[in-house]
């Protein structure tokens, strides 16, 4: 067994919940047998935890071992609770304030919440023990966050949710090395508040980083701001395909902290049901970003070739009434269901003849390789990032171009009536739990977290660096070739061959980056010498492409901007240009050396997103 404690961060844990939920207990579940001290730690307030675990464990997904901290449990056993058997306190009554009671699943109050009557808003929170007595006061009208005693007397009091949350997660450690993982952007902010230095600092991304059109130069998402801006601080972050560490390690710097780890494969059931040949099924949110009418209006399609068809939509979410309404208005009442949640994944996977995914965007796409490791081959639209990581089409599975439903319907055409090829899928579908099997996952995790406990006890972060170009030249036959100096305010020199140095190209329109390897020697502690060149000039699109540094030093990184010092500049020919302004320099391209084709749904949901934008400029 593993010395230091692991512990996973969420907001909560629910009985029905999507894949990230249950992808954190699977995880905490497996490492159980690498780590003594394993556990989950929520941030809601829910009277009902017992239940919720107790559900966990009778579906085998919570052993004994993971432990379960809660913030408003640890404050309530700190208040040493004794059972009076009545409330101790008066709730306070005003006509200007109206109140709702939450009740546990014993029927107890345990939570009085205190609404303004004009304008609505939260005044206060009243915390309950299961005997009724007040433990926890939260004053959002005074910014006051109170822990009381069994009399009502203040014990200690906060000046900020983020000051309780803090002290409750710091009285875990124990005085020992805990490896402390944000499992979402919500308890990234908990993450890098942390000031004890026994903690490893790691965070898992389980969604796409990016907003519509989810391509390279995307804006991010807002509840993603947070964590990259702080990239620094952490001593791992975790993708969970290789392609999306790529793209975060070329646009927001390249960090030996970038890992990946996937989500594990299914261990198929001893279930030996047949599946049927003319079902096919979707696991899924019941969300815009999943565009599961793209499904529905291509079974449309489908039925007037396979009048058996079917399609069983399993899930949950705000938008089932849609799904309904658009299945009635197209008359698929005999053809597509909505099913509602289920638990019982694999079987409901094992009897299809195949699965759909229809999202704008997947980070991983669990239910892929849930689906995939019971020889269920997925018809997917080919979006970033799971599904071109793990489909290879018509390998294992089928990829669709994003928004074709002619295409994503002929696919399934294809499959309701080919039993060859759906069985040759399947067979190539089922070697997937090789690639994500348990103990390669364990294995994987194993090593991430040595990696950043190593990486905690050298934490660095650099000041002050400046750059300079003594010499940028462009020649047809060898390409740019550069030259110059870095300078650093100070840095230590065991850090000195940590120094990772790139010459980045950006493009500025369509963000776009190119990077080259650039040699480097120490001309003094504070000042190192580079040198390099970038030969493929080809891959440079029409526009202006701005030089930048790319530095790199273990969990630091930052681009800077070279001035040109004295600098020798020059060279052109019909199709590139260096061009100088002021003390930068940049390319410029007049010629694309291969063209892009145009795709009809991208474009569209760039236009979508640049009204997104605008009308988010007018409301700010």
């Amino acid at each position: 067994m593993n010395d230091c404690a692991v512990y996973f961060m969420l907001h909560s844990i629910e009985k029905v919940r999507g894949g990230l939920t249950r992808a954190a207990i699977q995880r905490a579940n497996k490492l159980s047998r690498l780590y003594d001290d394993i556990g989950l730690i929520t941030f809601d307030f829910n009277p009902d935890y017992d239940q919720v675990i107790k559900h966990y464990k009778d579906i085998r997904l919570w052993n004994d071992k993971i432990k379960h901290y809660n913030v408003y449990e640890f404050l309530m056993n700190q208040s040493e609770i004794e059972k009076t058997g009545e409330l101790t306190q008066t709730v306070f009554q005003d006509d200007s304030i109206y109140q709702r009671v939450l009740f546990d699943f014993e029927g107890r109050p345990r939570k009085v919440t205190q609404f303004d009557k004009k304008n609505g808003k939260v005044i206060k929170e009243l915390l309950l023990t299961k005997d009724g007595r007040r433990f926890f006061e939260r004053c959002f009208l005074y910014g006051r966050y109170t822990l009381l005693d069994q009399n009502g007397s203040e014990i200690k009091s906060f000046k900020t949710v983020k000051g309780y949350r803090r002290h409750f997660v710091e009285s875990i450690f124990k005085n020992r090395e805990t490896i402390l993982l944000s499992d979402s952007r919500f308890t990234d902010r908990i993450l890098m508040g942390i000031e004890d230095t026994k903690a490893v600092k790691v965070a898992v991304l389980h969604s796409n980083h990016l907003q519509s059109p989810y391509q390279y130069g995307s804006p991010l998402v807002k509840r993603n701001e947070l964590l990259f801006n702080r990239l620094n601080q952490l001593d791992a972050v975790v993708t969970l395909t290789d392609s999306q560490a790529e793209d975060i390690a070329s646009r927001f710097g390249r960090r030996s902290t970038i890992h990946t780890a996937g989500h594990p494969a299914l261990m198929p059931s001893k279930n030996t049901e047949e599946h049927d040949p003319y079902t096919a099924v979707m696991l899924v949110r019941y969300e815009g970003i999943k565009q599961i009418p793209h499904a529905i209006k291509a079974f449309k399609r489908v039925v007037k070739k396979v009048a058996k068809a079917k399609l069983e939509i399993w899930g949950f979410g705000r938008e089932e009434d849609r799904y309904r309404r658009l299945i009635s208005r197209l008359r698929l009442e005999n053809h597509v269901f909505i099913k509602g949640f289920t638990y019982d994944v694999d079987t409901t996977f094992q009897r299809a003849a195949f699965s759909l995914m229809t999202s704008k965007s997947e980070a991983f796409g669990m239910s892929i390789v849930e689906s995939m490791s019971v020889g269920t081959p997925v018809i997917c639209y080919a979006c970033k990032y799971g599904p071109t990581d793990i489909i290879t089409h018509e390998k294992n599975g089928l990829l669709i171009d994003p928004g074709d439903i002619k295409g994503l319907a002929d696919a399934m055409i294809d499959l309701f009536l080919n039993k060859e090829k759906r069985s040759a899928l399947s067979r190539e579908a089922k070697k997937i739990t090789k690639r994500f099997g348990n103990k390669k996952l364990e294995e994987r995790w194993k090593v991430i977290f040595e990696e950043a406990r190593k990486q905690s006890k050298q934490r660095i972060y650099l000041e002050g660096l400046r750059a300079e170009m003594t010499n940028v030249v462009f020649d047809e036959e060898t390409g740019i070739k550069v030259e110059g100096r870095v300078h650093f305010k100070e840095i230590e020199p065991l850090f000195h061959d940590k120094i990772i140095l790139f010459l980045q190209f950006r493009r500025r329109k369509e963000m776009e980056d190119l990077y080259a390897p650039l040699s480097v020697s120490w001309e003094n502690p504070n000042t190192l010498i580079f040198k390099g060149k970038f030969s493929d000039l080809q891959k440079l699109f029409k526009g202006c492409w701005d030089i930048n540094l790319s530095v790199s030093c273990l969990n630091f990184h930052q681009f800077v901007k070279p001035m040109l010092i004295n600098a020798k500049i020059g060279g052109r020919n019909t199709d590139l240009k260096l061009c100088r302004k002021r003390q930068r320099v940049f390319v410029k391209v007049y010629q694309p050396k291969k063209k892009k084709p145009l795709n009809i749904y991208f474009f569209l949901e760039k236009y979508k997103a640049k009204i997104r934008d605008g009308v988010r400029r007018l409301g700010g």
